[in-house]
C-alpha cells in the first residue's frame, strides 16, 4: 500500500497583483482554489496494490489522471478525486482499467465513469476506451445553453515507436444528450482526431534531432443548433498547465476545440464558430546544453455558423532553453501570432518571455 500527499500553490507575487486576473491567465487560475500562494492539496490518495487480485491495483482518492493524449479527459495538475483500477496481464498481456470520478464543476459534481482496454500487438500499443460524465449545471456551450447533460465518448488510440519514427494517433466519438433551459433537448453527435508524427535523426552539428509534424480536427456546427449538437466540446479535455493554457503555440494555446480567450464565449471564438483544424510543423535542434526549436502553426475553424470565414491565423514560435543541471532550466521565448480572415481588424500579436523552471 503507498499513501500519496502532494501539495501545491499558485501565486504571481505581491509586485504582480493584477498578472492572474489578465485576460490570458483569467481562464487557467480560476480553476484554483487559491491564487495568493496559499498551499492547497493536489493529490491525496491510497493505492493498494493486489486489490482483491494479485493483479489489480486500486487508487483512491484525489489522484493524477489523463486519458489517452488527454482529448476527451484530463486532470490538468488539480487531481480527480474518485478511484481508478488496473488490472495487468488479465488476459494474456491485456491491460484493463475502469475509473469513477466525481469533479466539482461550476457549482457543482459532475461524474465520470468509464473504463478502457490495452492491447499490445506486434508494432505498437492500441488503446480503446469509453467514458461517461453527466452534469447537473447550468452551462454554456459552443452551440447551445444546457441545465444538464450527459456525454459519452468512445475512442481509440494507436501509439508506435519504431526505430527513428514515434506515431500516436487518437480518435474519439461524443455522442449523448443534454437539456435546454425551458424544454428540449440537444443530442451530441461530434468527433475529433489527433495525429502526431516525430522523426529522429542527427543533423549536422546538431546532436540528435527531432522534426515534428501534427494534425487535427474537431468537429463544429454549420449553423444554429436545434436538436443536433455536432461541436466536439468535452469538460474536462486537457487545456492547462499551472495559471498558463498548455496547448498548441505559446500565444494561442490552442486544445482540438478551444483556444485562448478572445472573446467571452465558451471555447475562445467569436460566437458562432465552433471546431478547430490544427496545423503543426516543428524542429527541435540541440546543441550541447542548449536546445532550439521551431514551430509553424496554422489555426482554422471547423464551422462558422453565420456563414464567414474561418480562417483563425498562423503562429511562428521560436524557443530556446537551457540546461543549467538536473533541476534548473532557463527558457527563452520570442512568438507572433498573425490573425487573419475571422479578425479582419486584428493586428499581429508578439510574445517575449524568459523563465527560469526549477523542480525539486
Amino acid at each position: 500500500m503507498d499513501v500519496g500527499i502532494v501539495l501545491n500553490s499558485v501565486g504571481a507575487g505581491g509586485a504582480s497583483t493584477g498578472t492572474l486576473s489578465a485576460a490570458p491567465f483569467r481562464e487557467a487560475a480560476s480553476r484554483y482554489p487559491h491564487i495568493d500562494g496559499t498551499p492547497y492539496i493536489k493529490e491525496a490518495y491510497i493505492r493498494v496494490y493486489r486489490f482483491l487480485n494479485e493483479k489489480v491495483t486500486a487508487t483512491f482518492g484525489r489522484q493524477s489522471f489523463t486519458l489517452g493524449q488527454g482529448i476527451a479527459l484530463s486532470d490538468d495538475g488539480l487531481g480527480l478525486p474518485g478511484a481508478h483500477l488496473e488490472a495487468e496481464k488479465l488476459y494474456r498481456n491485456i491491460k484493463c482499467e475502469a475509473f469513477f470520478f466525481r469533479p466539482n464543476k461550476d457549482s457543482g459534481f459532475v461524474r465520470i465513469y468509464g473504463g478502457g482496454i490495452y492491447y499490445p500487438s506486434n508494432e505498437g500499443l492500441w488503446h480503446l476506451y469509453h467514458l461517461r460524465e453527466a452534469g447537473d449545471q447550468t452551462a454554456a456551450e459552443p452551440g447551445h445553453n444546457s441545465v444538464s447533460r450527459t456525454r459519452q465518448f468512445t475512442g481509440v488510440r494507436y501509439f508506435l515507436n519504431y526505430n527513428q519514427l514515434n506515431f500516436d494517433g487518437e480518435f474519439a466519438l461524443q455522442k449523448g444528450v443534454s437539456k435546454k433551459p425551458g424544454g428540449g433537448k440537444a443530442r451530441y453527435n461530434g468527433h475529433a482526431f489527433l495525429i502526431k508524427g516525430v522523426w529522429s535523426q542527427k543533423l549536422g552539428l546538431f546532436g540528435p534531432s527531432k522534426m515534428r509534424l501534427v494534425y487535427g480536427k474537431s468537429s463544429g456546427n454549420p449553423g444554429q443548433v436545434s436538436d443536433t449538437d455536432k461541436a466536439f466540446f468535452p469538460t474536462f479535455g486537457h487545456r492547462f498547465k499551472g495559471v498558463e493554457r498548455e496547448g498548441y503555440g505559446e500565444i494561442a494555446g490552442a486544445s482540438l476545440y478551444d483556444l485562448i480567450q478572445t472573446s467571452n464565449t465558451v471555447n475562445g471564438l467569436p460566437a458562432g464558430v465552433s471546431g478547430l483544424n490544427i496545423v503543426n510543423i516543428g524542429a527541435d535542434l540541440p546543441y550541447k546544453k542548449l536546445v532550439f526549436s521551431v514551430d509553424f502553426y496554422k489555426f482554422r475553424a471547423a464551422q462558422n455558423a453565420d456563414g464567414g470565414s474561418t480562417q483563425i491565423g498562423s503562429e511562428l514560435d521560436f524557443k530556446a532553453s537551457y540546461s543549467m543541471g538536473d533541476s534548473l532550466r532557463l527558457k527563452a521565448v520570442y512568438a507572433v501570432l498573425n490573425p487573419m480572415g475571422l479578425y479582419p481588424a486584428a493586428n499581429s500579436v508578439k510574445l517575449v518571455s524568459l523563465a527560469l523552471a526549477a523542480k525539486f
